[in-house]
């Protein structure tokens, strides 16, 4: 039986967390990948399946996408369809905040759209550098998102029906604040889990919070601006 000193054992379980939240990132930044293949496919998309589904267009990418979604949260720790999961809801993910990005660009220009890319990539190292740094545990964020994303989901199919664009840009400022705290929280938790074997899961949940902040700031930034 192999015997391991207390520092030993230390650096192992350090380089077995260095490796996991690198792992972590990689899964992240392929998500990025395959999202921005999807953003360069959105007006191909949009001119494929607008003749088919003609006015229902919308409702049909956001099913998709949360289907997709689940999918992927269902299979996270199942190799090799975790990777085809997590690759399907991104790519949705990616034509859908193409769309908006076009739709936001054409009414307010592209400065709008380059603008919330900019503070999302700022928000995501502001709370990232945050997390490692000061090493607390955000958990306590806990009521606070499920509470926030709840009225972010309900609020935005409720703006969506009933086209209320003022409630839709109120509820686009709430999106932010909540999923910018589920991103402090989800990253804290990945620095303190004894957990590795879910990286993919780790990795969704980023993308996710990620997403909907850009997708709430060109609402936020484009919306004024609109002519």
């Amino acid at each position: 039986m192999e015997y391991r000193q207390p520092w030993q054992q230390v650096s192992a379980g350090a380089r077995d967390r260095a490796a996991f939240i690198r792992s972590v990132y990689l899964w992240l930044m392929g998500g990025f990948a395959v999202a921005a293949l999807g953003a360069l496919s959105a007006p191909m998309v949009a001119r494929a399946l607008v003749p088919v589904v003609g006015s229902f267009f919308g409702w049909v990418l956001f099913g998709v996408q949360f289907g997709t979604l689940l999918f992927a949260s269902a299979v996270r720790r199942r190799q090799p369809l975790n990777r085809l999961a997590f690759a399907l809801f991104t790519f949705v993910s990616g034509v859908i905040a193409g769309l908006v990005a076009l739709v936001v660009a054409e009414g307010a220009g592209f400065q709008p759209v380059l603008t919330a890319f900019g503070m999302t990539g700022g928000v995501f190292l502001t709370l990232t550098t945050t997390a490692f740094v000061s090493k607390k545990d955000f958990s306590f964020l806990r009521n606070f998102v499920i509470v926030g994303i709840a009225v972010m989901f309900f609020g935005g199919l409720a703006a969506a029906i009933f086209h209320l664009e003022a409630f839709g840009l109120v509820i686009s400022g709430v999106a932010v604040i909540a999923c910018s705290a589920k991103l402090l929280w989800d990253t804290s938790t990945m620095l303190r889990t004894e957990d590795f074997s879910d990286p993919a899961g780790f990795a969704l949940a980023l993308f996710v919070s990620l997403y909907n902040i850009l997708i709430a700031l060109m609402n936020l930034l484009g919306g004024g601006r609109r002519r």
